[in-house]
């Protein structure tokens, strides 16, 4: 299954050991996210060090882990599906993440009930992602 992942899914499972966690690593997955979570990642990386349990070396294993799961699209690939992303959606920060989708042909992951706003793109929780993959 393709899935496009949003930066809290990534930020949930690196700080705890939980089902989104167990997900992340589901062979029958391949994760994509546009460039832009990497700079988000950057700019939240003090608050998510500080909430971490492990140490600062497990946190860099962990984040490396989870980085290198992910196909990462570029801006200039991303930009010609902008238009339709921001038609289906009002906030401007998940346009990046529906225009992922929109190109690589996937479902959402997130917890963020703005994206439920629009109908062209499967929106799914971790939640449903856990009672359709039998709890993994």
């Amino acid at each position: 299954m393709n899935i496009t992942v949003d930066a809290n899914v990534l930020f949930s499972a690196l700080l705890k050991d939980s089902g989104t966690r167990h997900l992340w690593f589901n062979p029958e997955f391949t994760l994509f996210a546009p460039a832009y979570l990497r700079i988000e990642f950057t700019k939240y990386e003090g608050e998510l060090r500080r909430k971490f349990t492990g140490t600062d070396k497990e946190f860099i294993e962990w984040a490396a882990k989870f980085f290198a799961q992910i196909r990462f699209i570029q801006d200039e690939e991303l930009a010609p599906f902008l238009p339709a992303a921001a038609s289906l959606i009002h906030d401007p920060k998940d346009w990046l993440y529906l225009a992922c989708a929109l190109k690589e042909n996937t479902i959402i992951w997130s917890q963020d009930k703005g994206f439920k706003e629009q109908k062209r793109i499967s929106i799914k929780t971790t939640n449903e992602l856990m009672e359709e993959f039998g709890g993994l």
